[in-house]
């Protein structure tokens, strides 16, 4: 069995005594040492004990809630329910991941609720990830390169899988897309190795010359 990253201390929630500040038993990643101090679990089966996921500030994983990969909450962020969290996730500000959402990539700040059978992803031609911050709601589907943002809600049973650079903007009353600047630029990129043939010149002849 692997060596324990972290421990569950007798640090109680000031709110919810059940739950417990865990300490780094090793250095986890970058920004977490040994002995640090971080959020709050219910159990071990909250955090896994491998790879980087950490659970930071005053965030809290508890219930059947799971965070594993390399995700990280923050601030006073809550998983809950059975909300799965992995991959490169970052969940922070006062969000809430409930029920059974799944996040395998995205970044999610603010008063935002990720709940029902919600799942945030990476597209799988760009990589790109979903942004939810404000105060969104989404329930149902998102990939790609999606900013959901203010009050909007993304209602269940919606896909919304974004296969292009560009980043669609989903606002309460609008919906926008952000072309890249690349993009715009109507000159065409030659292919790599690409090299222009040298012009011959050809020497005017005058008359009266020998051919």
């Amino acid at each position: 069995m692997n060596e324990k990253k972290y421990e569950i201390t007798n640090i109680a929630h000031p709110h919810y005594p059940w739950l417990h500040r865990i300490r780094a038993l090793r250095d986890v990643r970058e920004d977490v040492h040994a002995g640090d101090l971080g959020g709050f679990v219910q159990s071990e089966e909250n955090l896994s004990q491998e790879g980087q996921c950490w659970i930071a500030g005053n965030a809290v994983a508890a219930e059947e809630a799971y965070v594993y990969g390399n995700a990280i909450l923050w601030d006073q962020a809550c998983a809950r329910g059975c909300a799965a969290i992995s991959g490169p996730s970052r969940i922070g500000g006062n969000a809430i991941i409930e029920d059974y959402a799944i996040i395998t990539a995205g970044y999610v700040h603010g008063n935002v609720h990720i709940s029902g059978n919600a799942k945030l992803f990476a597209n799988s031609v760009t990589g790109g990830i979903p942004v939810v911050m404000e105060g969104a709601t989404v329930y149902g589907e998102l990939g790609g390169e999606i900013e959901v943002r203010e009050t909007a809600v993304i209602l269940p049973g919606v896909t919304i899988d974004n296969p292009t650079s560009d980043v669609l903007h989903i606002g309460p009353d609008d919906i926008a897309i952000e072309r890249k600047f690349k993009r715009e630029s109507p000159a065409l990129t030659p292919p790599p190795g690409f090299q222009p043939k040298q012009k011959t010149s050809v020497k005017k002849r005058h008359r009266g010359e020998e051919r």
